[in-house]
């Protein structure tokens, strides 16, 4: 009776998903490491078999919808997504996220919570003794966002977002705080063509107070969405992202060289293409690079140890009932 009411009440939409992709640097590691980790030098820090490996990641997202207040739609929105690798399974991780959001006429406001219980960056020297040991955090992320329609194609958002993450034990120190200022800006420029950009600044405290690997980051993004007409209904999509990061940490250089007078400057392009192959199922195929520079005044090798690239391609499918 239950479902019933449920079905009769309530709009409803699930989507499944089910990607694969190649990645061929997985710890984001720079080639003084690659080399390190093929020639077996300092297998400690190395403790997988591969560098690069495939990846799956499966996903289940329902939405619910219903007309609450004044007659405007609400949705509540739910996602799991749970991603793993073939051979580094301690790479493996999962998200939760929840969601409402109400809408008002050309106005709408969505909270959103996302939490991921576990996420392993790399194996690190224990700074409570010499083993090396894998650097592991869990993460909270609330975040606000309001977005308004100037014309029935275009709309500007505003987001702020608080941002914590938990790391085990040993890595107390890099346990930070964080705040998300973004806006974003998108619209159709014409039928088959949709450009959109973004900015967002951070502000990420770490508890410290050694390392302290506190920074502000300046975020770019920018993208075009092009509907074509054949394959009938697909799209291909073309993303840009660039992230200028400035430690901010006031340690000296002897107490903490590798973040004294630090920029990092990461670059990701993304390129990906989906169109139907049944009804309600799409494929979709796609390629991104990263790649990242650093740059210090006062730790002059940081480059040879924190640069790298990486590139990945991908493959998935779309259900959505």
């Amino acid at each position: 009776m239950i479902l019933f009411y449920f079905l009769a009440v309530f709009d409803y939409s699930i989507t499944a998903g089910a990607d694969a992709a190649y990645d061929d640097n997985v710890f984001d590691y720079a080639p003084k490491y690659l080399e390190e980790f093929m020639n077996q030098i300092n297998p400690e820090r190395f403790p997988f078999e591969t560098y690069d490996d495939l990846k799956t990641k499966l996903s289940l997202n329902l939405l619910v919808r219903n007309k609450f207040i004044d007659r405007r739609t609400t949705t509540v929105s739910l996602e799991l997504s749970n991603s793993n690798y073939l051979t580094n399974h301690a790479k493996d991780y999962s998200l939760f996220t929840a969601g409402i959001r109400q809408s008002f006429d050309k106005f709408a406001v969505k909270f959103e919570y996302l939490f991921m219980p576990r996420y392993l960056i790399r194996y690190y020297q224990d700074p409570q003794g010499t083993a090396y040991i894998g650097c592991e955090f869990a993460e909270h992320l609330w975040s606000l966002k309001c977005t308004f329609w100037l014309a029935s194609a275009t709309h500007i958002s505003a987001a702020f977002k608080r941002e914590i993450d938990n790391y085990i034990e040993n890595f107390d120190p890099y346990d930070s705080e964080a705040y998300r200022l973004g806006i974003e800006s998108g619209f159709e420029l014409l039928d088959f063509l949709e450009p959109s950009m973004s900015y967002e600044f951070k502000d990420s405290k770490t508890r410290g107070p050694t390392p302290d690997i506190s920074y502000l980051q300046h975020g770019l993004q920018a993208g075009i969405l092009f509907r074509l007409k054949f394959p009938p209904m697909s799209k291909i999509n073309v993303e840009y992202h660039l992230d200028y990061r400035i430690f901010t940490t006031e340690l000296p250089p002897l107490l903490d060289s590798p973040h004294s007078g630090r920029m990092d400057l990461k670059n990701w392009f993304g390129v990906s293409w989906a169109f139907p192959v049944l009804t309600s199922l799409d494929l979709s195929l796609g390629y991104d690079y990263e790649f990242r520079n650093s740059y210090s005044d006062i730790y002059s090798n940081i480059a040879e140890l924190k640069n790298y690239r990486k590139w990945m391609v991908s493959g998935g499918l779309r259900f959505e009932y």
